[in-house]
């Protein structure tokens, strides 16, 4: 065993393996876990040259791992105006944060805000076109809802986009309109973001890289090693594996391909499989293409996911299909056939039903032996749509942040008895169906010690407890944050638990997340963050 070169001992290393608990691991120059056990089995293994690292009681996990996130656009919102509430408070702070940054850089040829949200604002409106005027009728005001299902752009903006008192919704999408039929400003899912390249700079290749190097550093810092981009378009695949070179991406990705543009934009007609996407030349483990990406509906805090009963105080909205059902049908069995893990969007009932028939159908047309489909945020639910879920064999793909960060919206969105039946975690566990957690960051922060805290309390912003009957065990949140998604994402072979050939990415705590009372949950925190066996993030020592 020479060629050991590390060795964590004196720690309490949660292994999500079999074997459970551990107190020390031993890392090859490779990068792989070389042996797990007690302080004596492993610091037995040591030779000349082992670095032995003491952890004084520090607990070990393995390194989260957020399978639904979106890497590039988290990078580029760090660059805009964070529009966060709290610390926002009302229109004002949104407008006075605006000017602010159009005055630290008045040749700007575009200003943008992210993480907006109308539903923390005092009357819970939407901001217009006229407010934005305010900062500036010269360029282009562009504010991003934190869903990412909306925006509200200022006049120059709706100009430059062609969109008028005559302009037609886009499939997919609704321009929100005042009594007059004259555009408000507020545009929802694909309105919002047609031909965004008419008021913003196109990303180029370089503009992704460094974006994925501000996001890979920011998620660090959240122990997060591994991560799952939630809709690469296509021609962004180069952009990974320029930033894996440059070593500006040094967390584990793999992209979900935004399938609808790689089928409306296929030339010859072929539909390519995983293999035909993934770069030549880039490590699998750093970097690899992984599912199909689709959109069945939008977000409940823009009153835009299919819903089978209309939203709450209204008699006919049921939010925006993006796609007609026979439309979806035809992209979900078209990735089936050539050998995809399909992702799809759905966070409505009627959005959930229409996904999991479409499954269900393209499984009959071809028969394979465990596709592993998903169903990203999976989110309002009846007992007829969890059975079939366990039936299909379907993963649900939750995020419990979405709870402590945009929980009340759903209230008045949806009414009480509905809401209670949101993200039903424990009754998935207990119907065994399998379900991962992750964020969809930015549109909430990300932490995954924040997600595995809402999974456990499910408290929205003030304090409403969304159904206790549904709060899940730390022990299943922290598996759900862990082993769970690397078998979500069919990496479980190197990832996902600490077990001897894995890869050495570990999470180091202050505290034990399984034993700290959710009260004192503040001293759980990352201590570390650790790649390949290399401390990317905070200090071992």
């Amino acid at each position: 065993m020479n060629y050991a070169i590390q060795i964590l001992h004196n720690g309490n290393i949660i292994t999500q393996a079999e074997d459970g608990l551990a107190e020390a691991v031993a890392i090859g120059d490779d990068g792989r876990i070389l042996a797990v056990g007690s302080n004596v089995e492993v610091l037995n293994l040591a030779v000349a040259g082992t670095k032995k690292i003491d952890l004084n009681g520090k607990t070990l996990i393995p390194g989260f791992f957020d399978c639904h996130l979106h890497l590039i656009w988290l990078g580029q919102n760090l660059g805009h105006v964070d529009l966060s509430s709290p610390p926002v408070k009302d229109k004002g702070d949104i407008l006075r944060l605006l000017a602010e940054r159009l005055n630290e850089n008045p040749n700007g040829a575009y200003l943008e805000g992210n993480r907006y949200d109308q539903n923390k604002l005092p009357d819970g409106k939407h901001l217009t076109r006229h407010d934005l005027d305010r900062v500036s009728t010269e360029i282009p005001v562009r504010i991003v809802h934190t869903s990412g299902h909306a925006a509200v752009v200022n006049s120059k903006a709706l100009a430059l986009l062609e969109i008028n008192l005559s302009t037609e919704n886009p499939v997919g999408g609704e321009i929100e309109r005042d009594e007059r039929g004259e555009p408000t400003g507020v545009l929802l899912e694909a309105a919002s973001w047609n031909n965004l390249v008419r008021i913003q700079p196109e990303t180029t290749i370089l503009d992704a890289v460094a974006a994925l190097s501000r996001a890979n550093d920011y998620l660090l810092k959240l122990g997060i090693t591994s991560a799952s981009d939630a809709n690469t378009p296509p021609g962004m695949v180069e952009a990974y594996t320029t930033a894996v070179f440059q070593d500006a991406l040094q967390i584990r990705v793999n992209s979900m391909i935004g399938w609808q543009e790689v089928i409306d934009h296929s030339e010859t007609g072929q539909v390519p499989r995983p293999d035909d996407l993934q770069p030549a030349g880039v490590p699998f483990a750093r970097y690899h293409v992984g599912q199909a990406k689709l959109f069945s509906d939008g977000a409940i805090t823009t009153r835009t996911c299919w819903l089978k009963q209309p939203f709450e105080g209204t008699s006919d909205s049921y939010g925006i299909a993006m796609h007609s059902e026979e439309q979806l049908r035809e992209y979900i069995l078209k990735a089936h056939v050539a050998g995809w893990q399909i992702a799809t969007h759905a966070i409505g009932d009627k959005a959930v039903d229409v996904v999991l028939t479409a499954y269900a159908e393209a499984q009959r047309q071809q028969t394979r032996t465990y596709p592993g489909h998903r169903i990203e945020h999976c989110m309002l639910l009846d007992k007829d749509l969890i059975a079939r879920l366990r039936r299909q064999k379907v993963w649900s793909i939750g995020q419990p942040e979405f709870i402590s960060g945009l929980g009340d919206a759903y209230l008045t969105a949806l009414g009480e008895e509905r809401a209670l039946r949101l993200s039903p975690y424990a009754t998935l566990e207990a119907q065994n169906v399998a379900q991962a957690f992750s964020s969809d960051c930015p549109v909430v922060p990300g932490s995954p010690l924040a997600g595995m805290r809402a999974a456990i309390e499910r408290k929205t912003p003030k304090g409403y407890i969304l159904n206790p009957a549904e709060r899940v065990s730390a022990e299943l949140a922290l598996t759900a944050y862990t082993n769970s998604p690397a078998f979500a994402t069919r990496t479980d072979r190197n990832r996902g638990s600490i077990e001897v050939g894995k890869l050495a990415d570990f999470t180091l705590l202050s505290s034990n997340p399984l034993s700290t009372p959710i009260d004192e949950w503040e001293r759980v925190q990352v201590v570390a963050t650790i790649v390949d066996g290399e401390c990317l993030y905070g200090n071992l020592e």
